[in-house]
């Protein structure tokens, strides 16, 4: 499964499981998808930031918090847009193992992407 497709699939698992208060919107499953993207970018650059640029001080990191996590939704929003049930009808024959695997790499993803700032944290506190 390429990057691409893990996403889409993220999207759909998340979507489906809300899918009875959500609909077919999925809003849900959006801001799921855009927070695990959003969060690894925002760990990739601070990695480099911290590796390549150690001493400078970014002093409205906010804002480039904010553009990336909202860039990412709007991105997001576009790509989905009415996408459910095409995604729907790519994976709703998938077997019970291949759905169990696929939902537990979702979930260890999601926590993965929100942990990677205390990874981070902690390792160029380590180097320091």
């Amino acid at each position: 499964m390429n990057i691409n497709n893990f996403f889409d699939y993220h999207y759909y698992r998340i979507a489906k499981f809300y899918y009875n208060r959500d609909g077919a919107d999925a809003t849900t499953a959006l801001i799921s998808v855009s927070a695990v993207q959003g969060w690894i970018i925002v760990n990739i650059l601070l990695f480099f930031k911290e590796l390549f640029f150690q001493g400078e001080k970014i002093k409205y990191g906010w804002i480039f918090f904010l553009i990336i996590m909202v860039g990412t939704i709007v991105y997001n929003k576009k790509k989905y847009r009415k996408k459910y049930f095409l995604l729907r009808d790519q994976w709703i024959n998938e077997s019970k193992g291949d759905k169990i695997k696929k939902g537990i790499l979702i979930i260890f993803t999601i926590i993965i992407s929100w942990s990677l700032i205390f990874f981070n944290v902690f390792i160029f506190n380590k180097i320091k």
